[in-house]
């Protein structure tokens, strides 16, 4: 009897150590699985019950509606800076309008309605241009037909290096609205209701008309040889991206093709980078860069792991650049309280007032 208690110790023994050996091996395992600049990413997810060791398959993040989100074998570990800049004029943190570049600086307009003026490399304060610029206040602005185009007192000005500012005299048919794009033919923007619905507008430049079909919300506008792709986003419920292909506005409110209609996961924009898109991934509350191709979404980097959110973002490219305005309801209302700059081989993350959380 006393023989076979000891057998039966040591073989719960030798069953202790085989699980632990066996847990030790899965710990490996996923370690050598994954860069090391996924380690806080793969450390968050774990902290959320649906994403719990037994059911993380890394890389597998998540699947929905026939798309998977996955980890890069590799990050790009792309260069990466946080700064904050302050309104240089009064006390209202947040600036009145989307930012835009212009001459080669991040242009931003304050209350009571004066522009400051940042150059892109280094972020420092371009005195001499906003001398030029804040000759008169004004309440929003835009780029338009590569002009800096200002609302003032109900009135549009345009500013040219040589004149100053003059009465801009085209159709601004957005109103005070951002614009989400523009070229030759088109100029592009939205309205956003949330939950409740959405529009983006063609409005043609030379007929004047403008051709509208439903979007919530519309987030990124671009270019291709098949025609305009716009990427939508929305955050009620758990979220809920969709990306359509536009061949001939004209055609609208008929849309070409959709090319993804997923939920639980947001697209809050992106930018080109070394000749593919980039997408601003949002998964279970965190926010990372990505790629798509196949029906993948490929995390290939982490950005600031972080739980960086907006409710109504924008990207914009200009050139070989990339600006995405970003709010957030409950910091700014429907006011731009970061913007990200991609340039070069480096992503910045400008700060209004202070460093933003979320």
């Amino acid at each position: 009897m006393r023989k076979a208690k000891i057998l039966f110790v040591l073989g719960c023994l030798i069953g202790l150590l085989n699980y632990a050996y066996a847990q030790r091996k899965v710990a490996i395992n996923e370690t050598q699985e994954v860069d090391s600049a996924f380690a806080a990413l793969v450390r968050d997810f774990r902290s959320i019950r649906q994403f719990s060791r037994s059911t993380l398959k890394l890389p597998l993040l998540y699947q929905t509606g026939g798309y998977e989100v996955r980890l890069a074998d590799s990050a790009l570990n792309i260069p990466k800076q946080r700064l904050v800049l302050t309104n240089p004029f009064g006390a209202d943190a947040y600036p009145l309008s989307y930012s835009v570049i212009y001459q080669n600086c991040l242009v931003s307009l304050f209350a009571p309605g004066y522009f400051a003026c940042y150059t892109i490399e280094g972020f420092q304060r371009n005195l001499p241009l906003e001398e030029q610029l804040n000759t008169k206040q004004f309440e929003k602005h835009w780029l338009l037909d590569g002009y800096l185009v200002g609302l003032s007192s109900g009135s549009y000005w345009q500013y040219s290096p040589g004149t100053g500012w003059e009465p801009y005299s085209k159709q601004v048919p957005f109103k005070d609205r951002p614009k989400l794009y523009e070229d030759k033919d088109y100029l592009v923007y939205n309205e956003c209701r949330g939950e409740f619905g959405g529009q983006i507008y063609f409005y043609h430049k030379r007929t004047q008309k403008t051709y509208s079909t439903e979007s919530v919300c519309a987030v990124r506008v671009s270019h291709s040889k098949q025609g305009y792709e716009v990427l939508s986003n929305l955050g009620h419920g758990t979220g809920h991206t969709r990306k359509v292909l536009i061949r001939d506005p004209r055609k609208l409110p008929k849309v070409s093709d959709l090319m993804f209609d997923l939920y639980s996961i947001e697209l809050f924009g992106g930018f080109k980078w070394q000749n593919q898109d980039i997408y601003l991934l949002n998964l279970a509350g965190y926010t990372h860069l990505a790629t798509l191709s196949d029906r993948i979404f490929v995390i290939v980097d982490p950005l600031f792991n972080g739980r960086l959110y907006t409710h109504r973002p924008l990207s914009t490219d200009y050139g070989s650049m990339s600006l995405i305005n970003l709010d957030h309801y409950g910091t700014g209302k429907d006011r731009e309280v970061a913007c990200m700059v991609t340039r070069g081989d480096q992503i910045v993350v400008l700060n209004w007032h202070e460093l933003h959380r979320w």
